[in-house]
């Protein structure tokens, strides 16, 4: 037994001696370990020490791809010493990484020497516009700059990067730039790039809803629809203009055109429209497509003039058993608005769907529309069914 003692012990001994040997290995295997290199330290390094002219090319343009913010100093230091490199096309590789360098308190030294090459540089010029762009940077030097460029630029693709720019940094910039922009090209992406500029940082200025209002009756489908929906955004300043040319473009026969048209009709302040509320109804009448009947049915209650022919399309569509419930539901409430002087056939057929409707939410919507209603008839807020002004103000309720 003591002998069997000893051999324990004597290979408890050895094992430890074992494990302490191999952890020993281990810390001594961690402290010979290299510590790794970022990848972006590694092509800056290649880009700034070898002779190579393809290897250079390679890191540079691995650099450009990089799509994580490189805040490493020796990085951008190298980056913006590369922007004067002798061959333009690492030039230009180096400016397009430009656009992930930096960090928040690097911004106004990085944007000094952007700014600088922008004007140094022309080979650089549009490159720098869309790094600018990346950058999100819409300090006011950088506005002015690039402003400035686009009021002399003949370039159609420089043009093109700089309304890039502005329409993604272009917050707090007059328009008259872009108007000009417009009026003076050919161009018919920088027409709709103009127009998208515009449609995104107007603030309802004469000249920008003249403007959208004019081009959307353009012939180009594309530019028109581009206006369009800008004036969506822009009309509340100026309606008397945006009901003009709506007047014109709802005469369309181009689906696209008719959605886009009903779309900005449908964020207007209600006005009777009486030539507005015919075509209405005949696109309902005349069209199968289900989106373009809601968006009409809609509009009807922008612009309804609360005639006979309004009301019969509308009470037609709340009891055809073929129409979608969607549709139904927009009839329903628009009818509690314009029944006008057929009121009590409305309210029938209003009754009368709230009585077989299977569904709550038609139900529900036929309640609403017989609510308005009779809120409406009690306040004497009826119109004449004979009244046919166009954009004449309907009376409070």
């Amino acid at each position: 037994m003591k002998r069997i003692g000893t051999l324990l012990v004597v290979l408890l001994v050895a094992l430890s001696a074992l494990t302490s040997e191999g952890a020993t290995k281990k810390r001594s295997r961690r402290k010979n370990l290299k510590p790794i290199t970022h990848p972006v330290v590694l092509w800056s390094r290649t880009l700034a020490e070898t002779e190579d002219p393809e290897q250079k090319k390679v890191a540079a343009f691995k650099l450009s791809q990089y799509s994580q913010p490189i805040y490493q100093d020796s990085v951008i230091s190298t980056l913006l010493n590369c922007l004067k490199d002798s061959d333009e096309q690492i030039r230009i590789l180096c400016a397009k990484a430009m656009g992930r360098a930096g960090n928040q308190s690097k911004r106004g030294s990085i944007r000094s020497a952007l700014l600088e090459t922008f004007k140094s540089d022309p080979s650089l010029r549009e490159t720098l516009i869309r790094t600018f762009t990346t950058r999100g940077d819409d300090s006011k030097e950088v506005q002015s700059s690039l402003l400035e460029a686009l009021n002399k630029s003949s370039d159609a693709h420089e043009t093109l990067a700089l309304l890039t720019y502005f329409y993604e940094c272009g917050e707090g910039v007059r328009p008259d730039a872009f108007v000009s922009v417009f009026n003076k090209s050919d161009n018919e992406r920088i027409k709709r790039w103009a127009i998208k500029v515009l449609a995104e940082h107007g603030s309802g200025e004469n000249s920008v809803v003249e403007l959208l209002a004019s081009c959307a009756e353009s012939q180009d489908t594309p530019l028109a629809l581009t206006c369009l929906s800008g004036l969506q955004s822009q009309s509340r300043k100026d309606s008397s203009r945006t009901w003009a040319a709506l007047e014109k473009t709802i005469e369309s026969s181009d689906p696209d055109m008719l959605i886009a048209t009903i779309d900005v009709l449908n964020v207007l302040p209600e006005r009777v429209n009486s030539p507005m509320t015919k075509r209405l109804i005949e696109i309902i009448s005349e069209t199968d497509d289900g989106e373009l009947v809601d968006k009409a049915v809609l509009a009807l209650g922008v612009c309804g003039d609360e005639s006979q022919g309004l009301a019969e399309t509308l009470q037609k569509l709340l009891t055809e058993a073929k129409q979608p419930e969607s549709t139904k539901i927009h009839a329903a409430l628009v009818l509690g608005k314009q029944a006008g002087m057929f009121a009590e056939a409305t309210r029938e057929a209003l009754n009368g769907c709230v009585k077989s409707s299977r569904s709550q939410s038609l139900k529900t919507a036929c309640q609403l529309g017989s609510q308005e209603l009779a809120a409406r008839s009690k306040s004497g807020g009826r119109l004449p069914a004979s009244s046919n002004s166009p954009g004449k103000p309907k009376p409070k309720s």
